[in-house]
């Protein structure tokens, strides 16, 4: 490792702003490192299919054994707090890369992103045995892992791998993390004017607020949790509301209970409107499934033996969170995500020690490299 170069790199990544959807710029960026690496990297038509400027990118490595690693970090970042800058000003000072405060940094996932890019160069400029690697840079992780979902496993012939995104200390693999599904309720009432006629109306809004009062919401137990977070509707003060939408969220370790929760949540509308005179539908969309890895695969005892060498404490996490990790798993590639330390991700405050990073890339390296 070179610690000016993977410096550059991630300081040189976190200046371009990449919300989801938008990864364009960041994408030529990886794409011109790895062609002065002599390396080839083929990019998918995600960006197509999600209503985005990019689509995934895929670097194989042959190394010196048969099977292959993967390894992921995505290119997306939350939206910066107040708006997209042309350029994020990014600072270090005594060891740890934060911005001015006016931005996110975008360390996640940008630090995982200059993670395998070090070890790309790594790769070209050493004889170093190591894994052949599939090496993937995702879309739209903040918004759902949609890329990761959406690429094409069957080209995939990696079995076992690292998600280079974990907002955990390094030493840390997250184990477990839940199903996730969001729901979109609609309520439709009947417009009217609210003072000539207001009594040939149906208030969509109030009845709206009758079904909110009466849904499922918070900490359902220690492994399942629902939200909701958005509302829409009406337009003028002087109109009876005919729709309003409402969008929420389910997320939970046991599926069982995912699947009650959702029950209760599907039958609260009719149950409640059933005399008001409005209607409501409810859609349900799989952002993505849960997974639980064994601390007997294959990619646990790498990260574990890794772990000893280095001295380094193992912590296995369950969370809460999601991400690439979800629907790679779920499709049969099993992978846990990797704590590099980024710390106050999606926030303004958003930093990282350069001192993990380094860490974390050895421990990458070590995973990564064929023991004698």
């Amino acid at each position: 490792m070179k610690t000016d170069r993977i410096t550059s790199t991630l300081v040189e990544l976190c200046e371009i702003p990449s919300p989801s959807g938008c990864e364009r710029h960041v994408a030529d960026y990886i794409l011109s490192r790895i062609s002065a690496l002599g390396l080839d990297a083929v990019e998918d038509n995600a960006g197509d299919n999600l209503n985005g400027d990019t689509g995934n990118i895929i670097v194989r490595v042959d190394g010196n054994s048969s099977s292959s690693l993967l390894l992921t970090a995505h290119m997306d970042t939350v939206m910066p707090v107040g708006g997209l800058p042309d350029r994020i000003n990014v600072n270090i000072t005594d060891g740890i890369v934060h911005t001015d405060q006016n931005s996110i940094l975008g360390a996640d996932d940008k630090a995982g992103i200059a993670i395998a890019l070090e070890l790309l160069h790594h790769i070209v400029e050493t004889s170093d045995y190591i894994h052949s690697l599939e090496i993937v840079f995702t879309v739209q992780e903040e918004i759902g892992a949609r890329g990761a979902a959406y690429l094409n496993k069957e080209s995939i012939r990696s079995k076992q791998g690292f998600v280079l995104d974990g907002d955990t200390p390094v030493g840390t693999v997250i184990v477990s993390a839940p199903h996730k599904l969001r729901y979109d309720l609609v309520v439709r009432g009947t417009a009217a004017h609210a003072a000539l006629e207001p009594e040939k109306g149906i208030n969509a809004i109030k009845a709206m607020s009758a079904i909110v009062a009466e849904l499922p919401c918070g900490k359902i137990d220690s492994k399942t949790v629902t939200n909701y977070g958005i509302v829409k509707g009406g337009n003028a003060t002087n109109v009876i509301p005919d729709r309003v939408e409402l969008i929420g969220e389910l997320r939970g370790h046991d599926l069982e209970k995912v699947q009650y929760v959702q029950k209760q949540i599907d039958e609260t509308p009719s149950r409640v409107l059933a005399c008001s005179g409005a209607s409501a539908e409810i859609v349900w969309t799989d952002l993505y499934p849960g997974y639980s890895v064994s601390l007997d695969e294959l990619c646990i005892r790498y990260f574990a033996s890794a772990c000893k060498k280095f001295d380094v404490q193992v912590d296995y996490i369950t969370t809460d969170g999601g991400g690439d990790a979800n629907p790679l798993n779920g499709s049969g590639i099993i992978c846990v995500p990797f704590g590099l330390g980024m710390k106050a991700i999606h926030t303004n405050q958003e930093n990282i020690k350069l001192a993990d990073l380094y860490d974390a890339f050895n421990l990458l390296l070590e995973c990564v490299s064929i023991k004698s």
